[in-house]
């Protein structure tokens, strides 16, 4: 069985692969009720939004993901 990994080196790469575990938190965090440890998503999250709730943030995510895409 062969291995197929990958490598993002791009600083773009880096900054989508951020968003997009940002925006896995958060959806664990709304569906479940559970909270990541010490709440650094959602802070980061806040943050790059401006938004003050998690449903605010996922929301204003998901439009600046598909505006990278």
């Amino acid at each position: 069985m062969q291995d197929t990994g990958f490598t993002i080196d791009t600083p773009e790469g880096i900054a989508m692969y951020r968003l997009l575990t940002m925006r896995s938190a958060l959806k664990l965090e709304i569906k479940t009720g559970m909270r990541m440890r010490g709440n650094g998503w959602f802070n980061a999250a806040k943050q790059l939004t401006g938004k003050k709730t998690r449903k605010a943030c996922l929301e204003a995510l998901n439009k600046i993901i598909e505006e990278g895409r």
